[in-house]
């Protein structure tokens, strides 16, 4: 599960590499101990930090929201064609109006969203952040929230945990309700209805902020080939020219290469408690995924927007199928071009600079690229999201970017052309207002002399 400890379970879970070298053959690696490696990618990092009767904490005592992106909850039945803003307003954990009707009486059919979570849950309470007491949209958000929960089917078997009124004129407090009952569950039926202060003549529309869940969730577990796969990611077409991506897990790593708008791109991602994060080509703008109980990928991207990309299981081959030629090194690709790659993968125990065995693949990936180039000066820096105070992550980010020059250090790569510089927090490339957002901050990036 991923929680706000962040940082302080597997900040190093990013790793950006800066470089310029000419082409070279990175096809030969060391091997890795594949059997401990993907031992290690089904253990589950315990990211909750204590808990308050039935509500997990994070490290900083506030309840976890389990009803976010960086959370793993994915929707799996929405209208895409209408719902879409509705969505995202429930699960992106962001604090903004989003229009999800243009009526100004509220939505002329109840909106209906069925949310899959990355494990069992047993919700205690849900809620909705303060109504703005300025702006554009005061008395326009939607009235009634209805909550159901299942644990046989994202279709059938629901009960209802909560129904409650979101009061207009709350301005400094959350609005919490506690669930009715408290079952474990894995999908969520969210249902919206209504407006708050219903006005024919009111242009502004009906609108949604955002749905809190706090309770208590199982270990999410992903076994070792959890993000193998190829799946089509939209474009109207399954062959050739389909959009689609393919992802190959190698432990905590995740690499892989799509197409998309016509062009080619590359993967580059990790594993982190059971939620994937990726960045694509040269792109900085990371993504977090999940693969569902029904084998389809679901992802949102971070910093930009919170589009999702739903994908169905299938595709023509790409280029990292495997075959006579071998997958391109994302780091090599990267430092060929000299440019930023960023390489998740990386993780760490608890409030420690020890590397975890489900690390090495990344870290061996990124051996193999340096390796190649003994000339390269670069600057490893850690990077932490917005937990603890700002020394204690300067202090801990320096300590892993150190173990990662260790490690390359014991593993062939000279370390007289290494350095390693903690960051810390200040600078995020996410929000660190999110789950999903503190995730793609933790983060290594490797700066050359170019």
């Amino acid at each position: 599960m991923v929680c706000f400890r962040s940082k302080l379970a597997v900040f190093f879970g990013t790793l950006a590499l800066v470089g310029c070298a000419g082409d070279v053959d990175e096809s030969q690696g060391a091997t890795t101990d594949r059997t401990n490696a993907a031992q290690a990618a089904e253990e589950n990092t315990d990211s909750v930090g204590a808990r308050a009767g039935d509500i997990d904490l994070n490290p900083e005592g506030e309840p976890i929201d389990y009803l976010t992106y960086g959370s793993g909850a994915f929707p799996v039945r929405f209208d895409k064609d209408t719902q879409g803003t509705v969505t995202a307003a429930v699960l992106d954990g962001r604090l903004g109006y989003a229009s999800v009707s243009r009526s100004p009486t509220g939505p002329e059919q109840p909106i209906t969203i069925t949310v899959e979570l990355p494990a069992e849950t047993k919700f205690a309470k849900f809620g909705v952040p303060p109504q703005s007491k300025f702006g554009c949209c005061r008395g326009t958000h939607i009235s009634t929230v209805t909550v159901e929960g299942s644990n046989s089917s994202p279709d059938e078997g629901y009960v209802k945990l909560t129904s409650f009124q979101v009061e207009p004129n709350v301005y400094e407090e959350n609005q919490l309700f506690p669930a009715s009952q408290k079952p474990s569950v894995r999908w969520l039926r969210i249902t919206l209805e209504g407006r708050q202060v219903p006005d024919p003549e009111d242009y502004r529309g009906t609108t949604f902020i955002d749905l809190f869940g706090y309770g208590t969730q199982a270990p999410v577990k992903v076994g070792a080939n959890h993000f193998t796969g190829r799946w089509l990611t939209g474009g109207g077409a399954s062959g050739e020219n389909g959009n689609r991506i393919e992802l190959i897990q190698d432990g905590a790593l995740v690499t892989g290469c799509g197409t998309g708008g016509g062009a080619k791109f590359i993967i580059s991602g990790g594993v982190e408690n059971g939620l994937l994060k990726y960045v694509v080509s040269s792109d900085t703008v990371p993504v977090v995924a999940v693969i569902n109980s029904e084998n389809q990928i679901s992802g949102a991207m971070i910093g930009r927007s919170y589009g999702r990309l739903i994908g169905e299981p299938g595709g023509a081959p790409t280029s990292c199928t495997p075959g006579a030629e071998p997958p391109p090194n994302p780091v090599g690709t990267a430092l060929d071009q000299c440019r930023a790659a960023i390489v998740y993968g990386i993780n760490f125990d608890v409030d420690s600079d020890t590397i975890r065995r489900d690390a090495e693949p990344a870290l061996n990936q990124i051996r193999v690229a340096l390796a190649s180039r003994p000339t390269m000066n670069i600057v490893i820096e850690g990077h932490t999201d917005s937990d603890a105070t700002d020394q204690y992550n300067l202090d801990l980010s320096q300590r892993r970017a150190e173990s990662v020059v260790a490690w390359l250090s014991d593993n062939g790569v000279s370390a007289e052309a290494i350095t390693a510089l903690g960051k810390g927090e200040a600078e995020p490339i996410a929000d660190n207002g999110t789950l999903a957002g503190k995730a793609s901050n933790r983060r290594v990036e490797v700066e050359p002399s170019c």
